[in-house]
């Protein structure tokens, strides 16, 4: 491995490496799903909440909406869903937003070279 990662972003290289080609595909949908219905949620609240007319405003409501009870029940509700119809487990959801947060080349690059040496098949990273 040329580039180096945090443990955790490591960790999550070696768990997503070594799931079936399916599961990693659904792993994917799910935390794709995921973030649009967060994203959704978020600029909801933004919007309701006089929305972001500068810079400044806009990333303190964007802050804001993530400590709320409304927010903490939606995310709750919303990784059920997904869990059950993705057919995926929370570590592996978690895996995979850990995994989109650096979304790099050089992170898609070490999966699917962990992947080929697993012999669990090469993924996309764009899906």
């Amino acid at each position: 491995m040329t580039t180096k990662f945090d443990e955790a972003t490591t960790a999550a290289i070696a768990t997503f490496a070594q799931l079936d080609i399916y599961t990693a595909v659904q792993a994917m949908r799910a935390e794709a799903d995921y973030d649009r219905e967060r994203d959704l949620w978020i600029t909801r609240y933004i919007d309701d909440h006089g929305g972001g007319a500068d810079d400044a405003q806009y990333d303190a409501l964007h802050a804001q909406a993530q400590t709320t009870p409304e927010y903490a029940q939606f995310i709750d509700a919303v990784r059920k869903e997904l869990l059950e119809y993705f057919e995926v487990t929370d570590e592996q959801l978690d895996c995979m937003v850990l995994l989109r947060n650096d979304d790099t080349d050089e992170l898609w690059a070490e999966i699917n070279r962990q992947r080929n040496a697993l012999g669990t098949g090469e993924v996309r990273g764009d899906l």
